[in-house]
């Protein structure tokens, strides 16, 4: 095992990669260690997602020609969408093949990413300089992608591609127990990052 944990990401697009790579990061450097991250899969939206991940599982049990490094994290990263976070949570946990992978980290935004990070209100002002908006705490297709797009907006910033971009510098400035208080989705996420790199690290300094 290498002395810096090496974390592979599979997520459903270009968003969640951003959201994830910052928050691993985040976490890193909060817990003052060093990691590895690499994307296995930042594309191909919620439809696939899931049954991509399954046949990339295969793929590596199989051989199948591909050369795959077992990282020593594995997150996987999809929406709830309006399916309810218990129910994806548990489709996504059930298709993880733990003979591979042995140790993950479930990341399932409830119900999309881009309430994530609307989730403290004190980053987006220290980032945007705008109070954030009241939560709906409902679903609807596009409604968290349209508040943090209207957001930015209302603050006078440009959007030079999505508004995910945006998540990097949110996720600095992000309180986590505050973010995590508002979406308990994240908190999880978080809990379960920082619960896998602390026993890395616990285990490769215990005698």
């Amino acid at each position: 095992m290498a002395s810096r944990p090496s974390i592979v990401i599979y997520c459903e697009d270009s968003g969640h990669e951003q959201f994830a790579r910052a928050l691993l990061g985040r976490i890193a450097t909060d817990l003052g260690v060093r990691v590895d991250i690499r994307t296995a899969s930042g594309r191909g939206g919620h439809g696939l997602a899931l049954t991509e991940f399954k046949a990339w599982q295969r793929a590596i049990a199989g051989g199948g020609g591909i050369h795959f490094e077992i990282p020593d994290l594995l997150v996987l990263m999809i929406d709830a969408n309006c399916k309810g976070y218990a129910t994806v949570r548990r489709d996504l946990e059930s298709s993880i093949d733990n003979r591979i992978f042995s140790h993950c980290a479930i990341g399932c935004p409830d119900p999309h990413i881009e309430r994530w990070c609307l989730a403290d209100p004190q980053a987006l002002q220290e980032v945007l300089g705008v109070d954030g908006p009241a939560d709906p705490g409902k679903c609807e297709r596009h409604l968290y992608k349209s508040l943090l797009r209207e957001t930015i907006l209302k603050a006078g910033q440009p959007i030079l591609t999505t508004a995910m971009e945006y998540a990097p510098d949110l996720i600095a400035a992000m309180d986590f127990f505050r973010a995590g208080r508002n979406q308990p989705s994240l908190k999880h996420f978080v809990d379960e990052v920082r619960s896998a790199l602390q026993l890395f690290f616990s285990s490769r300094t215990s005698p």
